[in-house]
């Protein structure tokens, strides 16, 4: 059986977590297991380990925000999301928020944001960004016969930012959204910015009020569910 992995944080963990990881593991029919990460542990090691396990899922606490960067570095080489959880946020999938950029990676957003409408009747928000050109749309249009040859309930919400700031635009909104889940891409590499001030992804964990399942830009990514 598939299993959803929780980072735990000094060999413990919330309740909170806990419930994330027991309400997910429920809906996907996962099971859930422990991992306390050691200060050798590499990216590529984490990323085996979860290969070897069979993981679908990994969920992070986000309960000491200087150990960001650490965890975003530790999970750089998956193929499978991982989402970080405020210790304080309540779970909740009536609508998750699903920004669409004009990146190709942004194609593989569509299959998990389809697994919460189908598994959990998640309302899904499309943000459509404020672009030139037909990238973006082009993606929109695939989610849109993905999500209606199951039927699901979704929703485009036009953006006043462009692509650049798009998803920090669906996070900063989240909560007056009503969106318990952002899904949003990682970064493809880091360059000279993301050294000197962040990267993207850390950036917007630091200010997040809601989950946030990131999901890194590779073409074997695994799907949550058959």
């Amino acid at each position: 059986m598939r299993k959803i992995f929780v980072v735990q944080q000094d060999n413990t963990h919330s309740a909170n977590i806990q419930i994330w990881a027991e309400e997910l593991a429920n809906s996907f029919k996962h099971e859930i297991d422990l991992i306390s990460i050691e200060k050798n542990t590499t990216a590529k090691d984490f990323a085996s380990t979860m290969e070897n396990n069979d993981t679908s899922l990994v969920l992070i606490e986000l309960n000491k925000k200087n150990s960001i960067q650490q965890y975003l570095n530790l999970c750089n080489r998956l193929r499978i999301p991982y989402v970080f959880v405020q210790p304080d946020a309540p779970f909740n999938l009536t609508r998750i928020s699903l920004p669409i950029t004009f990146l190709v990676e942004d194609k593989e957003k569509i299959h998990f944001a389809s697994a919460f409408g189908r598994f959990f009747e998640s309302q899904i928000m499309i943000y459509k960004p404020k672009d030139y050109g037909d990238k973006a749309q082009e993606t929109i249009n695939q989610a849109k016969t993905l999500f209606d040859s199951f039927s699901l309930d979704y929703m485009i919400h036009q953006a006043r930012k462009g692509s650049y700031d798009l998803e920090r635009e669906a996070v900063d909104n989240a909560t007056s959204d009503g969106a318990g889940l952002v899904v949003v891409s990682a970064s493809r590499e880091y360059g000279l910015d993301d050294i000197l001030f962040g990267s993207k992804e850390k950036r917007i964990l630091k200010s997040a009020q809601v989950p946030i399942m990131l999901i890194n830009p590779r073409a074997d990514l695994y799907v949550l569910c058959d």
